[in-house]
C-alpha cells in the first residue's frame, strides 16, 4: 500500500537535465543516469516556441562517461511544423531491467531538431 503522508519529492530525484536553451541540429544530453540506483527513469523533454523542424528525443543506453551510446527507446519523431510542436511535452520512461540485456547500465536523454534554427528547449530527467 502506497504512504499517502509521503511527498512525491521524496521518492523522486532530478538526475539530469538539459538547462534552458535553443536546441537545435547539435543533439543536447543530459546528464549520465546510473540504473543501478534507480528502477526508473523519466525523461520530460519541454518545449517552447519552435521552428518548423522535425524534432527527436531519444534515450540512450551508454557508459559512465555517456560514450558509446546506443538508441534504446525514442519518442515518435515530431515531423516539421510552424506551430504543432510549440509548447509540447514529450515523455520517456525506462526502467533499469530493460538495460538487463545492455552492456551498459547508463541512460541519457538526448534532443534535436532537424535543422540549425531550432528553439527554446528544457529536458528533465527523474529517477524513482
Amino acid at each position: 500500500m502506497t504512504d499517502v503522508n509521503v511527498l512525491a519529492s521524496e521518492k523522486v530525484a532530478v538526475v539530469g537535465t538539459v538547462d534552458p536553451q535553443t536546441v537545435a541540429n547539435t543533439e543536447k544530453f543530459t546528464d549520465v543516469v546510473d540504473m543501478s540506483k534507480f528502477r526508473q527513469a523519466m525523461g520530460i523533454c519541454l518545449l517552447g516556441d519552435m521552428a518548423a523542424e522535425s524534432l527527436d528525443f531519444v534515450a540512450y543506453v551508454c557508459d559512465s562517461a555517456g560514450n558509446n551510446a546506443t538508441a534504446l527507446k525514442s519518442a515518435t519523431q515530431l515531423a516539421a511544423h510552424a506551430t504543432n510542436n510549440d509548447n509540447d511535452q514529450i515523455v520517456i520512461g525506462v526502467r533499469a531491467e530493460e538495460l538487463s540485456s545492455q552492456t551498459y547500465k547508463y541512460v541519457k536523454f538526448g534532443l534535436v531538431t532537424g535543422d540549425a534554427v531550432g528553439g527554446a528547449a528544457a529536458v528533465v530527467a527523474l529517477g524513482l
